[in-house]
């Protein structure tokens, strides 16, 4: 397969800078672009085509590895939070009757930008998904230890601050899947586009079940938070019977003491 017939999609920081995309355009030489509210087009005839958008997603068409290599370095000044591990799809290009995706194919009628972003723009929704998913599937084993050991020792061996960091991840993950409108909402960019650009965007983002996989998504972070909220429970317990313990210690100490004082008089007499 030739490189010119390979589409990757990519996920590297948690949006670019706007303006950081108009400095980087500013600085290249001249080439066929787009700049839009969430998106930047380029091309250049003997590189490639790429698609940025703010979201933190790249999508490559027919781009040699080495020139994406050469432009994602160039982009991480614009990243904000960039990854050390970036998401990575690649897709073959083929020809045929009509646009959409079948499995790791895309199809292409035609060459056209405006059909290459539609599909670019659910390209790029699924390799940010596929991001989040990997944080909850890597916090996953984490969770699962917990019941088990809660069951078999009566007690969870994880620290209160690690337990509440834990929490954390898990509604910031919640937060940044459901806030951002472009992995749940048709995009902005369709709403003054032809019917036909939409409906090559809704077949791809169907194929590739993007509205099921949030939705599952989102499920097993429920079943997280659950667990998380039932360990931080089980630790703040351990600690108001440490704390009953230590006022009963005092109690206990301050009788002995008064026990003391009343006798200590009575013994020197």
């Amino acid at each position: 397969m030739h490189e010119e017939l390979i589409c990757h999609a990519i996920c590297m920081a948690d949006a670019f800078r706007q303006e950081g995309l108009r400095k980087y355009i500013r600085e290249q030489p001249p080439l066929k672009h787009q700049l839009c509210p969430d998106y930047l087009y380029m091309h250049r005839k003997d590189w490639g085509e790429a698609v940025i958008f703010i979201n933190g997603s790249v999508v490559f068409w027919g781009v040699h590895s080495d020139d994406m290599e050469d432009l994602l370095k160039a982009l991480e000044p614009c990243g904000i939070d960039v990854y050390k591990r970036r998401e990575d799809e690649v897709y073959h290009i083929e020809q045929g009757e009509g646009p959409g995706i079948v499995d790791s194919t895309i199809v292409l009628d035609n060459d056209k930008i405006d059909s290459k972003i539609a599909i670019s723009y659910a390209l790029s929704q699924a390799v940010k998904l596929k991001h989040y998913e990997n944080i909850v599937m890597e916090t996953m084993p984490d969770i699962l230890t917990l019941p088990s050991d809660l069951a078999a020792n009566g007690h969870i061996s994880i620290s209160k601050k690690n337990a509440l960091r834990k929490t954390g991840e898990i509604f910031l993950v919640r937060a940044q899947i459901n806030l951002h409108s472009d992995l749940l909402d048709t995009p902005e960019y369709f709403w003054e586009r032809s019917e036909r650009e939409e409906s090559i965007y809704k077949m791809v983002t169907t194929e590739m079940e993007l509205a099921k996989r949030v939705k599952k998504l989102n499920h097993r972070l429920d079943i997280m938070q659950s667990t998380f909220d039932l360990l931080r429970a089980h630790i703040e317990h351990k600690d108001t019977m440490l704390l009953e313990l230590t006022i009963t210690i005092l109690i206990a100490l301050e009788i002995v003491m008064t026990i003391v004082q009343y006798i200590w008089p009575l013994h020197l007499h």
